[in-house]
Order: C-alpha cells, then sequence, then structure tokens
C-alpha cells in the first residue's frame, strides 16, 4: 500500500500570520489603554505620552513604502522573521525604559519594525490562496489584530493597571519570542515578486482605482485615532473610573471581532458597498460621541460602534489594495501601509493639538469631520471607475 503525503493547507500558515498580527496590533495600541499610567511614571503628559503612538505611526508612514520597494525580491519568510525579532527589541527596551526619551527611541524602532511588517504580511497571505480566496485569507489574518483589540489591548490595560505598564510590555516581548521561533520554524518558504521590482512607487501609484483607496485610508484613520488615541481620557470625562477602561475597550474588541464573517464574505462579494458602510459606521460612533459623549452610555455605545467599524474597514481595505494591484501586491500594501499610519499619526498628533487648544471635547467633532472627507474622496474617486463591483 502506497502513502501519499499531503503538504500542508494554508490555513497553519495564515493562524500564524494573525499571531503575528495580534503581537503587532497589540504592540501600536497598548500605550492608548495605559495613558493614565505611563504619563504619570514616565513625568510627561498625556498629550506628550500620546506621542509615543504618534512617532510609532510616523515610523510605519515613512518607512512602509520603501522597504515594501526594497525587499521585494527578497525572501517573505526571513523578512518576517525578522520583523518579529525587532518587536521583540523595541518591547523589551520598553520594559527597562528609564525615562520618556529612551521610550520614544523604543517606539521608533518598534514603528519602523511595524513598518516592514505590514508590507510583507499581506502579500505573504495573499500568495497563499487562489485569488477567489484572498478575502477570507485576509480576514484570517486580520483576526488577529481585532483579538488584540478584543483581548492584548483590554488585557494589557488590565495588567498595565493592576501590575505596572512595564509588565504589559514584559508580557508582548515573551510573546514574540514565541512567535519569531514558530514563524522561523512553521512558515513556508515564500519568494520575493519578480513583478514588484519592476514597478517604481509612483507608477504602482497609478493603478487604476488605487489613489482612491490610499486617500480615503489615510483621512478616515486620521479622523478615527483622534479619538482612538485618547479613548481613556474621554471615557474619564463621561465618568467612566480608570479601572472601568479595560472592560469598555474589551466590548470595543468584541464587537469587532463579531464583525470578521461578515467582513470575509463581503470583501470577496461586494467590497465597495462594504467599505461605504464601514465608514458610514465609523462617522456614526464619532457624532454620537460628539452629540452626548459626556454621558456614559453615549461614550461607551460610541467606542463600541468604532469597533464594530474599525472590525470590517480595514479587512476591506487590504482586500481592495491586494484585488487591485495583485502583480504588486509588496508595494501596494507598503503604500497602503504608510498610508494608514499617516492618519494614525496625524491622528495622534492633531489630537495632541485640539486636546490642548481646545479641550477634549474637540476631538470627536473634528474626528467626524475627517472620516466624512474621507468617505467623499472614496466615493467621488471611485463613482465612475472602470472596475467590476467585487473589485471595490
Amino acid at each position: 500500500m502506497r502513502h501519499v503525503i499531503r503538504k500542508p493547507g494554508p490555513w497553519p500558515s495564515l493562524v500564524l500570520l494573525s499571531a503575528a498580527v495580534f503581537v503587532s496590533v497589540t504592540t501600536e495600541l497598548v500605550p492608548t489603554g495605559l495613558l493614565l499610567g505611563m504619563s504619570r511614571d514616565l513625568g510627561v503628559s498625556e498629550s506628550q505620552l500620546g506621542l509615543l503612538v504618534t512617532g510609532y505611526a510616523l515610523m510605519v508612514a515613512l518607512f512602509a513604502a520603501p522597504l515594501g520597494t526594497l525587499t521585494a525580491r527578497m525572501p517573505r519568510k526571513s523578512l518576517l522573521v525578522a520583523s518579529l525579532a525587532a518587536y521583540t527589541a523595541s518591547n523589551a527596551v520598553m520594559v527597562v525604559a528609564p525615562d520618556y526619551p529612551v521610550a520614544f527611541v523604543a517606539r521608533l524602532l518598534g514603528g519602523a519594525t511595524h513598518g516592514l511588517f505590514w508590507a510583507v504580511v499581506g502579500g505573504f497571505a495573499a500568495r497563499l490562496v487562489t485569488p477567489d480566496r484572498i478575502g477570507r485569507a485576509v480576514t484570517v489574518v486580520s483576526a488577529g489584530g481585532s483579538m488584540a483589540v478584543l483581548i492584548g489591548l483590554p488585557a494589557g490595560t488590565s495588567v498595565g493597571t493592576a501590575l505596572g505598564w512595564r509588565a504589559t510590555f514584559t508580557a508582548l516581548t515573551a510573546v514574540a519570542v514565541v512567535l519569531t521561533l514558530l514563524a522561523w520554524w512553521l512558515l513556508p518558504e515564500v519568494p520575493g515578486s519578480t513583478a514588484a521590482v519592476r514597478a517604481r512607487m509612483r507608477e504602482v501609484l497609478r493603478v487604476p482605482d488605487f489613489p482612491p483607496i490610499v486617500a480615503m485610508t489615510a483621512v478616515t484613520m486620521l479622523g478615527t485615532y483622534m479619538m482612538i488615541t485618547y479613548t481613556a481620557p474621554l471615557l474619564q470625562r463621561a465618568g467612566i473610573s480608570e479601572h472601568g477602561i479595560a472592560p469598555v475597550l474589551l466590548a470595543n474588541g468584541l464587537a469587532g471581532t463579531l464583525m470578521l464573517p461578515l467582513a470575509g464574505w463581503i470583501a470577496d462579494r461586494r467590497l465597495r458597498a462594504g467599505i461605504m458602510a464601514a465608514c458610514g459606521v465609523l462617522l456614526g460612533g464619532l457624532v454620537l460621541l460628539w452629540l452626548h459623549g459626556t454621558a456614559a452610555w453615549a461614550a461607551v455605545t460610541a467606542v463600541v460602534v468604532l469597533g464594530v467599524g474599525m472590525g470590517l474597514l480595514p479587512i476591506f481595505m487590504q482586500a481592495a489594495t491586494l484585488r487591485i494591484a495583485p502583480d504588486h501586491t509588496e508595494q501596494a500594501s507598503g503604500i497602503n501601509a504608510s498610508a494608514y499610519n499617516v492618519g494614525v499619526a496625524a491622528g495622534a498628533l492633531s489630537g495632541a493639538f485640539a486636546l490642548e487648544t481646545w479641550g477634549l471635547g474637540a476631538i470627536p467633532p473634528l474626528g467626524a469631520l475627517l472620516v466624512a472627507g474621507g468617505l467623499a474622496l472614496y466615493v467621488s474617486g471611485t463613482a465612475s471607475a472602470r472596475v467590476q463591483p467585487e473589485r471595490l
């Protein structure tokens, strides 16, 4: 009797990539939940501490697209393992950081790492499946981001509140070490792209229908992260205690996670409509926070609604990027990751300015106007696009 050896399917690798995304997103967002304690311990204001998010995102914005181009021919597995090792180093420095400047440098290292990781992970996932399953593959990988919001951020906030914020970064360092070893051992070898190296970034930006995606990504994330960066102070303004913030973040993450099956289905069938609907959800949450944000029920509801929107929109943006530029996945993913983090950095910075200049109450209306502007850019930029509906 002859034994047939079957190659493992793509799903174990996609789950491992999802776990890597979990560490990536938790590392990026955890200062927003620990903002109050970290600012006290490091001796800086809340707006200054928010710059740890800004600096991190700015490094992604600066490096994701160039790194996507420069590393296009390199083996994907080696790059992913290297990026996970760098996450380990960044979080380890945060554990021992004696002051704000050292913590800031550690976050800059993490941001550059994040840029490399996100320039690679989308294309890696796309090459593990057939084109008709890209939406589902992106959903599996993106589930790590949702789980970061559902589990990573509230757990990190709870641990940091109870044991100190350094304990949170110690745990992240340990998880990153384990994932680095697992990625080196288990991920398949995926070669670099040959098509991508022949195209410059400006040529990728000329791909039909890609510029509206990039513009919408940057502007909507700017508006959304104005609020997300300052979630803790906004909840406190509504009467939520510091210990009550973690359960609200848990509800936010749960709302996003529950959207994952729907997101995968929509991404493979009605992507353009899904993008517009997700932007509308984000807009609704910000408007609610704008009009009734001093009431606890409204602040909590708004945070949960934003979780729904953020459970959908990033998946749609990544799926649209991979479908629109299938021959240039590394550069397109890097460009859109840069746009995303331009929005994150500008949102955190704009939120800090609004907080210092006009107070917390100015953040939700400004965020709502920006999300509405991003939606308008996308709708107007794709209204006459000569593409099939399932692409956009």
